[in-house]
């Protein structure tokens, strides 16, 4: 079955990393506080249930938290027992399904929260929630962008909290810059946040469940630490910011291909769609497997460079949707069906994804999460390959 996984192209996960990641991130806040492991996105790309079964037994670890109610569903049918908080958008209608999963959703506004209490109502039914605050990012929850807006913030989330099918126990905002080293935008944000959590709590409101930390903030703004912290990043070996970078971070991915086919090409000769690239003298390139229906960003195109024998070999041509060609001139011992690696280590040298990206413009994050389900994830503990899954 590994043989199968590895025959094309295929992601290598190492589930060690991620759990020495998680052990990195809590040594940044104190024991007592809970932790919410951000596996949304497939788990940036790693895989969300197999990555969530690493680190179900962790010390310290409360919660996953999903972006949307297919993502939860999916982790509830592997079998994730803990909590799962949903950050984004779930159509209120989903309340029973909601309550069947013990599913906890965010609660955006007081007219979502009517509509989700009116179809737990109907279904007979109550849903747990934590009140989003939009502090300042303009994106979902209760808007308190500046201290006129407090009094009607509050108010909202008291019309929330007094929905009787609706089990509130946490509140959250995100963090539009916590790994700035400029503090000011998150200090603004961290006080909006706390203006509506305290005078919610000086009305005798309980939630227990404040969050506004994400990895950034874990890295750089213990000040922020409430009860719960939330990150994603750190686990997967994103640094929040490279100029600070956090010790002992590794990234557990890597994507690999193999070699289809070796060619020699002359001077004049034309490589891929719309022959973008013509060859200036004798050339060896291999063809590789890989395209952009594998998630490989159409911007790699005669950009960047991917790892023959521990060696860069540069793009020529365009990213095919299914193929992709390099060009292994002067690398010795390059031969049909060998393994080659688009980011990560081969013999003994490494490609890091973030120089990948860097090389050809991308964002890393959307690199890893375009990486499609019909690439396998092969997961290895200790060194040995434990198993893989293939989405498609």
């Amino acid at each position: 079955m590994k043989s199968r996984a590895m025959s094309r192209t295929w992601v290598e996960v190492d589930l060690d990393v991620i759990r020495e990641n998680y052990k990195i991130a809590r040594s940044k806040i104190k024991d007592s506080t809970a932790f919410i492991a951000v596996v949304k996105a497939n788990a940036y790309g790693n895989g969300a249930p197999v990555v969530a079964a690493a680190l179900e037994d962790q010390p310290g670890l409360y919660a996953f938290a999903v972006a949307s109610f297919g993502e939860a569903e999916q982790l509830r049918a592997r079998g994730v027992k803990k909590p799962i908080l949903i950050l984004g958008y779930t159509a209120p209608h989903l309340a029973p399904d909601l309550y069947r999963m013990d599913l906890t959703t965010a609660i955006v506004s007081g007219e979502y929260a009517r509509a989700l209490n009116r179809y737990a109502r109907e279904a007979g039914c109550t849903v747990k929630g934590h009140i989003k605050i939009d502090s300042g990012m303009s994106r979902l929850g209760i808007v308190n962008h500046h201290p006129d807006q407090l009094g009607q913030a509050v108010a909202e989330a008291e019309e929330m909290l007094s929905c009787e099918r609706l089990e509130i126990d946490g509140i959250f905002t995100h963090f539009a810059t916590s790994g700035w080293k400029d503090t000011e935008f998150t200090d603004m944000q961290f006080r909006n946040f706390k203006a509506v959590l305290d005078a919610l709590t000086q009305k005798g409101y309980r939630l227990p469940r404040a969050h506004c930390c994400n990895s950034g903030a874990v890295a750089f703004h213990p000040e922020c630490e409430l009860q719960t912290v939330r990150s994603g990043s750190l686990l997967y070996g994103f640094q929040p910011d490279p100029t600070r970078p956090v010790a002992g971070l590794r990234s557990p991915i890597s994507l690999k291909s193999c070699v289809g086919q070796i060619k020699q090409l002359e001077r004049g000769d034309k490589i891929g769609y719309n022959c973008t690239y013509e060859v200036q003298g004798s050339m060896t390139i291999a063809v590789v497997p890989i395209g952009y229906a594998d998630g490989l960003p159409y911007g790699m195109s005669n950009q960047g460079c991917i790892l023959v024998n521990g060696k860069r070999a540069p793009v020529v041509g365009t990213i095919c949707m299914d193929q992709m060609m390099v060009d292994i001139t002067g690398i010795e011992g390059v031969r049909p069906g060998q393994t080659v690696t688009v980011f990560g280590e081969d013999n003994d040298e490494m490609l890091p994804v973030g120089e990948l990206c860097s090389s050809i413009g991308a964002f890393p994050p959307q690199f890893l999460t375009n990486i499609t389900g019909r690439v396998p994830r092969v997961y290895f503990k200790d060194g040995v390959s434990v198993g893989y899954e293939a989405l498609d």
